[in-house]
């Protein structure tokens, strides 16, 4: 029997894996061997520590040394498990997708909000990526029509198979936001909703490695002008919402105030910017006005 398949205790394991990924930088890195060994050993973390001294080996030990190497190399932890949990729902996650992230939470909170008081609402989700956001509207409002948009045949994809998977009504759409596709009047929604790329170029090498070097770029970067997606989403609106409809956008800290600007500026209503669990501003919302058409 080789070294990584002989047996150690669950507690040896946790010490070790979480030794290596704390000398590699990694933050909290017992919470992140303890994830990996509950899921290869499909246990929860009562149960881990339970039963500390029980041996594991074999398979399971060459599966777990496996995923802490990629984790010390830097790959997120949310790939390796091949998922993440987003307001209660397991969402797969891949390199075509941007991991959710706790503020993209918010803006989901601050969507539902924003079509609390609307029967049945029609949801669009822009730029929808593993469809989080649509999902999770879908999930807490069951009577919601939800769609999602995306220009990424393999995120769109994942959007799928997470519809599937939680057996959520969401349909998903291959159109990009600057298409004439994107223009169509012939259903309108109560709800017009985007976690936009809004990273400019230049800000590339400020990112931690792990999302510069995993999340995909077209997700992040909006090129040279990071307001260019809240120009497009903001005239957009007056041919995708019904009057009143809301209009809610994850933005930049830096480039909150200027994408509140460019929705006043394009002729939308009730502006108001909400800021994250960080005091940061980073959730847009506004409305079409009454009376346009």
């Amino acid at each position: 029997m080789s070294d990584s398949e002989r047996a150690s205790s669950r507690k040896i394991l946790l010490d070790r894996a979480a030794a290596r990924l704390e000398a590699a930088g990694q933050d909290a890195p017992r919470r992140m061997a303890e994830w990996l060994l509950m899921e290869v050993l499909d246990t929860d973390r009562g149960q881990l520590y339970a039963h500390a001294d029980r041996a594991v080996g074999g398979e399971a030990v060459v599966e777990f040394r496996s995923m802490v190497n990629r984790c010390e190399a830097g790959e997120p932890l949310q790939h390796v498990l091949g998922y993440t949990s987003f307001r209660g729902l397991r969402i797969e996650v891949s390199p075509a997708v941007m991991i959710p992230r706790p503020e993209t939470e918010r803006v989901t909170g601050a969507a539902l909000r924003a079509i609390e008081d609307r029967e049945r609402p029609r949801v669009l989700d822009v730029g929808t990526g593993s469809g989080c956001i649509a999902l999770a509207l879908k999930a807490e409002r069951p009577d919601a029509i939800v769609e999602g948009w995306d220009v990424s045949v393999d995120a769109l994809a994942v959007a799928r198979r997470n519809a599937r998977q939680l057996g959520l009504d969401v349909s998903f759409a291959e159109v990009d936001l600057f298409s004439d596709a994107a223009a169509r009047t012939d259903v309108r929604m109560d709800l017009l909703v985007s976690n936009p790329p809004y990273i400019p170029n230049e800000e590339a090498e400020q990112l931690s490695t792990t999302v510069r070097d995993y999340d995909p770029p077209e997700a992040l970067f909006a090129g040279e002008d990071p307001l260019r997606f809240y120009r497009a989403l903001t005239e957009r609106a007056f041919a995708l919402c019904t009057p009143g409809g809301a209009v809610v956008l994850e933005t930049h800290a830096d480039y909150a105030e200027a994408s509140a600007q460019v929705a006043r500026e394009a002729g939308l209503v009730d502006m108001q910017v909400a800021c994250d669990l960080s005091d940061r501003p980073r959730i847009l919302t506004a409305r079409v006005p009454v009376g346009e058409s």
